[in-house]
C-alpha cells in the first residue's frame, strides 16, 4: 500500500465538452494512450482512490475505476467537485482530464508540500491550476457554497481558500525537460502534443 492510500481520494474531470477543440479531449491519443488514460494512470501512482467524473458513464466504462455521473445540473466542473465531495475522507487530488506532460514525481511532491488545512495547487504563467490540487476535506464547503451561490467558476471560489501555491518552476521535470504540464484546450494545443516526444515510461 502506498503511504498515503488511506488519505487521498482523486478525481478526475472528465465531463467537459470541449467547445473550444470541437471534439471530446479526453480520448485524443498520444503516445499509445488516451489522455484521459494518461490522467488516471498518473493518478493511481499516488492512490488507488480514483473516481472519473463524467456525464457518459458508458464512455468510460473500459477504465479501471469508477464513474461518477454529475448528481447536480449545471455544466460546470464544480458539479463534478460536489459528486466527487462525499468520497472523500481526508484529501481530495483534483485533476482534469487532459493534463499528460508532467514528471512521475509531480503528484507525490505536492503531496508534500501539504500544511493542514490549506489546499495546495499549482500556480503557472496562466494562474492558478484548479484541476491541478490537492484540497483537504475542511474546504470542501468552499465549494458547496459556491454552488449554492451561483459562483461556478473555481478560480474566484480558490482564491478565498488558504492555500500554498507551488510555482510553475518549482515542479519536478519530466525526463525531457519540457514543460510540466500541458493543457487541451485548442487545435494549436493538440498540435503542440504532436511535437513533443517526451519519454514518458514509468519510473
Amino acid at each position: 500500500m502506498k503511504p498515503q492510500e488511506e488519505h487521498i481520494t482523486a478525481g478526475i474531470l472528465a465531463g467537459g465538452r470541449s467547445r473550444r477543440l470541437g471534439r471530446d479531449k479526453a480520448f485524443l491519443n498520444w503516445q499509445g494512450r488516451s489522455l484521459i488514460e494518461w490522467s488516471v494512470m498518473r493518478a493511481k501512482g499516488i492512490t488507488s482512490n480514483v473516481y472519473l467524473l463524467a456525464k457518459d458513464r458508458a464512455a468510460y466504462q473500459h477504465l479501471s475505476c469508477p464513474v461518477l455521473p454529475d448528481f447536480y445540473s449545471t455544466s460546470s466542473p464544480l458539479s463534478g467537485i460536489l459528486t466527487v465531495g462525499p468520497f472523500v475522507k481526508q484529501w481530495l487530488l483534483l485533476l482534469a482530464c487532459d493534463i499528460v506532460l508532467f514528471s512521475d514525481r509531480l503528484l507525490p511532491f505536492l503531496w508534500e508540500q501539504r500544511t493542514p488545512g490549506k489546499a495546495v495547487v499549482v500556480r503557472s504563467k496562466e494562474g492558478l491550476q484548479p484541476l491541478l490540487g490537492l484540497y483537504p476535506v475542511e474546504l470542501m464547503g468552499y465549494w458547496e457554497q459556491a454552488y449554492q451561490n451561483g459562483n461556478y467558476k473555481l478560480q474566484p471560489t480558490l482564491q478565498l481558500m488558504p492555500r500554498i501555491e507551488v510555482a510553475e518552476y518549482e515542479l519536478p521535470r519530466p525526463q525531457q525537460g519540457e514543460e510540466p504540464f500541458l493543457n487541451i484546450n485548442r487545435a494549436a494545443d493538440v498540435e503542440q502534443l504532436q511535437r513533443l516526444r517526451t519519454d514518458m515510461r514509468v519510473q
